[in-house]
């Protein structure tokens, strides 16, 4: 049989086949809604794709240089480096600090929660660095409060310090007996260093200072006069007694002590530290311990 006649033939059965069957009306609507409804889908789908891709791959410019051309067959790779600023935590208490820098992103160790202050931190505030950074906290005990300029404490005042001292932002107390106080002046930047230390004994502790007065002269201690008071200058050992005469640069040779009563019930005790012996030398010595003691007095009688 002739191809183009069975062709035909077919054609013609098979409408024969379908001329009974008709589409609803609404068919081809039905149909384009749901074909649009997915290109929708697909097209919200593709712009979110394409803004989170964009977010991440814009390059951020970290410094002045100019980023690198792209050549030829190179990729391009974006670096996102963020920043983080060092709080500032100078004056917080220790563990308040310990809070404030880990929610900043940076490291720093736990500690317990007791009353020190900060008083120094590494990195500075304000300074920018990489996010995990660790930084270390210079923290001081202060049982007295924040004492100001330090020199008015304990029921005395200094008057007198040696230029370049400022209070150590520290203060004990108890520590020379019940009703003791002390605190230190320091130069700046030297942690750990403290220069010139005064111990005021109230009470009962004053019986302290009472004693070395009457102990110390057969031991090697020097006797000399604080505004018409006997006072002891003396090299003091760790252990409380008068270290060997002529050690004093040597740290172990012991600390330089000068001692004495105001009044009855309040006594004082100067200390120089070793460092401080050091940097003016052994002919300054006697004369800045007594300078600081003559400056000190009761601030009430």
């Amino acid at each position: 049989m002739n191809a183009d006649l069975i062709e035909e033939e077919l054609r013609e059965a098979m409408a024969r086949h379908v001329a009974d069957v008709h589409a609803p009306p609404t068919m081809g609507r039905s149909v384009r809604r749901a074909r649009r409804r997915h290109v929708v889908r697909f097209r919200t789908a593709g712009a979110a794709l394409l803004t989170a891709a964009v977010a991440v791959t814009v390059p951020v410019v970290l410094t002045s240089g100019e980023p690198k051309p792209v050549r030829g067959n190179e990729t391009a790779t974006a670096v996102v480096v963020t920043k983080v600023t060092v709080p500032d935590v100078n004056g917080l208490k220790l563990d308040q600090a310990v809070r404030t820098l880990k929610a900043a992103g940076l490291k720093v160790d736990d500690v317990s929660e007791v009353p020190h202050l900060v008083i120094r931190q590494d990195p500075p505030a304000g300074q920018e660095v990489d996010p995990g950074t660790k930084v270390t906290l210079f923290a001081a005990q202060q049982d007295l409060g924040d004492l100001g300029d330090g020199r008015r404490f304990g029921g005395i005042e200094v008057t007198y310090l040696p230029d370049g001292l400022a209070w150590g932002k520290w203060s004990g107390k108890n520590g020379f007996g019940k009703t003791s106080y002390t605190t230190s002046f320091d130069e700046p930047n030297k942690d750990g260093s403290y220069s010139i230390q005064v111990v005021v004994f109230a009470g009962e502790a004053a019986s302290f200072v009472t004693n070395r007065l009457a102990e110390f002269p057969g031991q090697g201690a020097e006797t000399v006069e604080i505004k018409g008071e006997k006072a002891y200058l003396a090299n003091v050992s760790e252990g409380g007694e008068v270290a060997k005469a002529g050690a004093y640069t040597e740290p172990e040779g012991g600390t330089h002590t000068i001692g004495w009563k105001l009044r009855d019930g309040l006594a004082v005790e100067v200390m120089m530290s070793p460092f401080r012996a050091e940097k003016i030398g052994k002919d300054a010595i006697k004369d800045e311990l007594v300078r600081v003691a003559e400056g000190i007095r009761p601030t009430s009688e």
